[in-house]
Order: structure tokens, then C-alpha cells, then sequence
């Protein structure tokens, strides 16, 4: 039935706004503790968060971006309504596998004595610049990084917007406003503090709310 579609994807994706939220919510608060203590302190935690900036974007998102993939795969099966959803979330994929690919580039290049990356291609690398107010990612991005971000967020608009859609077309209002607050935190994630709460906040409501889509969808099927 065209139904479990939706339920199966809901439920997917619910899994990956799982992961999502909580590997956010720890990066944000990693960054927010860097505000409060002294520079060199500042200093030890960027080099904490870019291990785990490494760390949470190659294990948790390989299982994000396949049940991304799942769950946009089977609201499309529903409804070509939500095909925007699943071209994002392709898109998303996109981006994980360039990140994946440059990740293993750099590691392959430390054991063999930086022999294999040309001396253009090294560009600063990806900094943390402590602020009296907030904290910001270096623009200095070597391109696949990059283009992996770009493609990221692009990617994730996309699939939210789809869940916007899904929100409208249950009359489920704070579905909604779960993904225009992921939106916003995706469109302001150069200021990760700032876009990390927001899509710390985002997905964490979008997971409770797609929730209530589902036990609607119960009570439809128990008639």
C-alpha cells in the first residue's frame, strides 16, 4: 500500500534527524565551551573539534545519508510531491562521498610524506577563529571541502524543503516551522555556533513532529 510508504520513510528519516541533532548538539556545545575559557583552552578545543569534526562527518553520516536516501526514496514512492526531497538528499550524498574521498586523499598523503598533493592544492586548512562573540569557520577551504559544503547545503534545503511540504500537506503546522528553523540553521552554519543551535533545535522538533504524522497516520488506519 502507497500508506507504508510513508511510513516507512517517515521512520527513516526520523533516524537520520536523530543522528543529526545529537551529533550537533555536541559540536555546538563544544564551540560554546570554547567561548568561556582562556585562549590557549581555546586553542586545545579546536583541535578537539577538528578531530571530531572528522570523526562525526565520516561514521554517523554514513548512516545519515543512507537513511536519508531510504526515507526520501519511499515518500517519493508516495508521493512525486516529495521528489525534491530525494534529489536533495542525492545531493547530499554527493557531498559525503567528495568529503569521504579528499578525507582518505589527505590521510593516503600523510603516509606517503606529502608526496601526492601538489603544493597549490594546499591551501590553509580548516581553522576555528576565536571571537569575543562567536566563533566562525575559515573561508580558506581547500575546493573538494568546499564544494562538499556547498553541495551539503544545498542538498539539505532541498530535503527540508520537502518536509515543509509534508508538514502543509498534513496540517501539521509545527512540522512546519521544525524545517524552516532547520532552514535557517543550514543557511547560517558558517557561524556554527549560531547555525549549529538552530539545527540542534531544528531537527531535534522535526523528529518529535514527524512523530505525531505518524500516530495521525495510525488512528487513519485503525478506522
Amino acid at each position: 500500500m502507497a500508506i507504508d510508504f510513508l511510513e516507512h520513510g517517515i521512520g527513516y528519516i526520523r533516524w537520520s534527524l536523530l543522528i543529526i541533532s545529537a551529533d550537533t548538539i555536541t559540536l555546538t556545545l563544544l564551540l560554546f565551551l570554547s567561548l568561556l575559557i582562556t585562549p590557549m583552552a581555546a586553542y586545545v578545543f579546536t583541535v578537539i573539534i577538528s578531530y571530531f569534526l572528522l570523526i562525526s562527518t565520516v561514521i554517523p553520516y554514513v548512516l545519515i545519508v543512507l537513511f536519508w536516501l531510504l526515507g526520501f526514496r519511499d515518500l517519493t514512492r508516495y508521493s512525486r510531491r516529495y521528489l525534491i526531497g530525494f534529489i536533495g538528499s542525492v545531493i547530499t550524498t554527493s557531498s559525503y562521498f567528495i568529503n569521504i574521498a579528499y578525507m582518505g586523499y589527505l590521510m593516503a598523503n600523510e603516509l606517503t610524506g606529502n608526496a601526492l598533493i601538489p603544493q597549490p592544492i594546499m591551501l590553509e586548512p580548516l581553522i576555528l577563529t576565536y571571537n569575543k562573540y562567536f566563533i566562525v569557520f575559515s573561508l580558506y577551504l581547500p575546493l573538494p571541502i568546499f564544494a562538499s559544503l556547498i553541495l551539503g547545503v544545498l542538498g539539505s534545503v532541498l530535503s527540508m524543503l520537502a518536509l515543509y511540504r509534508l508538514g502543509g500537506d498534513f496540517n501539521v503546522t509545527r512540522t512546519r516551522i521544525s524545517a524552516l528553523i532547520s532552514i535557517v540553521g543550514i543557511l547560517t552554519i558558517e557561524t556554527p555556533l549560531i547555525g549549529g543551535l538552530l539545527i540542534s533545535i531544528g531537527t531535534a522538533l522535526l523528529t518529535l513532529n514527524l512523530g505525531k504524522i505518524l500516530s495521525e497516520l495510525s488512528k487513519v488506519e485503525s478506522y
